[in-house]
């Protein structure tokens, strides 16, 4: 009898004891990070059959069990991950519009200042002060468009720094987890609840969903499997593969991660990765930055292309045909170095400047057709269908976008493809062509006499060249005969053109030039155009020059206010990113706070449960206590 008492009473002191550990060992790792809260399972033992009746036999410690939501932990782990991908884009912008709003940095003042630099030379354009002041802008805007530009590259650079680090991170933190499964798993095959084990494995799977989302799933023997978004595995039992980085086959300036393999990476689809901060440098690395740089690289396109073409049609100081003021800017298009045909080749020039979209451009050759896709927006659009499109053999051209396509060599392979990045690198290459002051066209080609023997009131209003480039026959010495008030003949002394009808208000153009005049011609009244001789102090063509300024030159704004819509632009998705990353960092809170409320250790409770245990530790003394009296009354009576 004693000693039955006496077993009960010691398996309740082991259970309360144990219970008591327990409760301790949550009270002391209260604040560790990833730790999860573990409770005492007790079962009773199996009563023993006495007297007619079921007599208990005490209580058995059946295991220490963590206190684990499985699905509550797998929302935290996903939660985690979007909140790292959305955090690690968001830093990125901002850091881009810090650059963006520096005073220091920036390409709308340099741009405002070249112009007022412009117009200053059309009230002094024999000044060689003024001169070397417009060229002194020009430089010190090309510096800020290169500097911007080298800026925004070695954020890229940056970026696939931080891409290498977090990819070895995921390789990392999959080793440690396919090493911790083998370890759980063979304590649990030995019958232990490996709960340290446990917690340490899924503190490295959530330290995995910040680099890059995975989902898991639960095997028999404790070990998990990992899998990325996309489904391919990342950890197998014991066995953890290898993430690495590759240069894009279609694209070399953009980077893929994917699943190593051998010596070579099996590229993953970006937009699957789902989450983690690889995520989201990818994301901002792919889309982002492209996209800033494609905004910058169309100012930068438009401000040359436009300045160039008209300051070819003016004279420079020394009577010369003017040249380009900046150096003229190459759109960059390649084929893919995975092409079926590689004899294939595109080339990309600037058709329209004011018509360019910032984006990047995809052909694609499918089934005979060639489909073009402005990556911006993912618009697809059959080439056959665009403006200008002409197709023979190998070779074909199309327009778009203010672009002229052209893939020339043999006819491609099916499946093949081809990339234009037309602004990208603009900004970079952005520079001024002048070295002299001298050099830059500030007088008019031509110039328009009215003879003082006239009868009539006609007067010259104005006198431009026609672009977009300069006429052979632009200097020759022509003359206007009127022969009544609405009739005149034009001759160069190669062409003549008699009968012509003359619309007071509607300029005479001829030979690459345009006259305006006004008032009302006799017959006999002639006008001569001809060369503008020693035009030193001409200031004409400055004047168009400096009313560029003014024109809708980029997504139909003035290009200082194009840059200013650029920052506007950075600064609004810098905010969208900031907001997202908000309400992703709040969702990531609840999510922590919901595992917690079940996993997490409760200081109150366990002080609650302390108490509890104590009393029955004591009550257990007790009962061994009695047990041991007992036997002694009863070897006493022996005696």
């Amino acid at each position: 009898m004693s000693t039955g008492i006496f077993s009960i009473g010691t398996s309740a002191l082991n259970a309360a004891y144990t219970a008591l550990r327990t409760a301790g060992n949550n009270v002391a790792n209260a604040n560790t990070p990833g730790y999860t809260r573990q409770i005492t399972v007790l079962t009773p033992q199996v009563g023993t059959f006495i007297g007619g009746n079921y007599v208990g036999q005490g209580v058995a410690v059946t295991e220490v069990r963590r206190v684990y939501n499985d699905f509550l932990a797998q929302q935290a782990h996903q939660a985690q991950a979007s909140a790292s991908q959305s955090e690690s884009r968001y830093l990125q912008l901002a850091q881009i519009s810090n650059l963006f709003a520096d005073p220091s940095t920036g390409v709308g003042g340099t741009i405002d200042q070249f112009f007022r630099a412009v117009q200053d030379l059309t009230q002094r354009p024999a000044d060689p002060a003024a001169r070397q002041a417009l060229l002194s802008a020009a430089n010190l805007m090309a510096g800020r468009f290169n500097d911007v530009g080298d800026r925004l590259q070695e954020f890229r650079n940056g970026t696939d720094q931080q891409l290498r680090l977090e990819i070895d991170a995921v390789n990392r933190t999959a080793r440690e987890i396919a090493d911790l499964n083998d370890k759980i798993a063979l304590a649990r095959g030995a019958g232990r609840a490996p709960n340290d084990l446990l917690d340490r494995r899924d503190a490295a799977i959530r330290r995995l969903n910040e680099s890059i989302r995975v989902s898991m799933v639960e095997q028999d023997d404790g070990a998990v499997n990992l899998f990325l978004a996309n489904g391919q595995p990342l950890v197998v039992g014991n066995r953890a593969s290898e993430v690495g980085m590759t240069l894009d086959p279609v694209d070399p300036g953009n980077v893929l991660v994917g699943i190593r393999s051998g010596a070579t990476v099996v590229p993953l689809d970006p937009d699957r990765i789902g989450g983690g901060k690889i995520a989201g440098l990818l994301q901002f690395r792919a889309n982002d930055l492209p996209q800033i740089e494609n905004e910058l690289g169309r100012l930068a396109v438009a401000l040359s292309a436009q300045f160039n073409q008209q300051h070819r049609l003016g004279d420079d100081r020394n009577g010369q045909p003017g040249g380009d003021f900046f150096a003229p800017l190459a759109a960059n298009a390649f084929a893919a170095a995975t092409n079926g045909n590689p004899a294939t080749t595109i080339a990309v020039t600037f058709a329209d400047t004011t018509q360019l979209v910032a984006s990047d451009y995809r052909v694609d050759y499918t089934g005979g057709t060639y489909w073009l896709t402005r990556l911006a927006d993912g618009a697809r659009i059959d080439a056959s269908t665009l403006s200008g499109y002409s197709a023979s053999g190998g070779n074909v051209a199309f327009t778009y976008d203010g672009l002229r396509f052209a893939l020339a060599g043999a006819p491609p392979a099916n499946g093949d493809v081809f990339l234009a990045q037309p602004l990208r690198g603009a900004a970079r290459s952005f520079g001024v062509a002048l070295t002299q002051p001298a050099q830059i066209a500030a007088a008019s080609p031509v110039q328009a006499q009215v003879p003082a023997t006239n009868l009539g009131s006609i007067a010259v209003d104005d006198l431009s060249v026609v672009g977009p480039s300069r006429n052979p026959a632009l200097a020759n010495a022509t003359t206007i005969t009127f022969t009544g008030p609405n009739t005149y003949t034009i001759s160069d002394g190669v062409t003549t053109l008699a009968g012509q009808t003359y619309t007071p208000g509607t300029p005479i153009v001829f030979n690459g030039w345009s006259l305006a005049l006004r008032g009302t011609p006799q017959a006999n009244d002639r006008v001569t155009v001809g060369a503008n001789v020693g035009g030193i102090g001409d200031n004409r063509n400055a004047i168009r020059l400096a009313q560029l300024a003014d024109l809708a030159l980029v997504d139909g704004s003035r290009l200082a206010g194009a840059f200013s819509a650029v920052v506007a632009r950075v600064g609004s998705a810098t905010q969208s990113a900031d907001i997202y990353n908000a309400a992703q960092q709040s969702i990531l809170q609840d999510a922590v706070n919901a595992e917690s409320a079940v996993s997490g250790v409760n200081l109150d409770e366990e002080a609650s449960r302390l108490m509890q245990f104590q009393q029955q530790y004591q009550a257990a003394a007790k009962v061994v206590a009695t047990a041991k009296l007992i036997f002694e009354e009863i070897l006493s009576i022996a005696r």
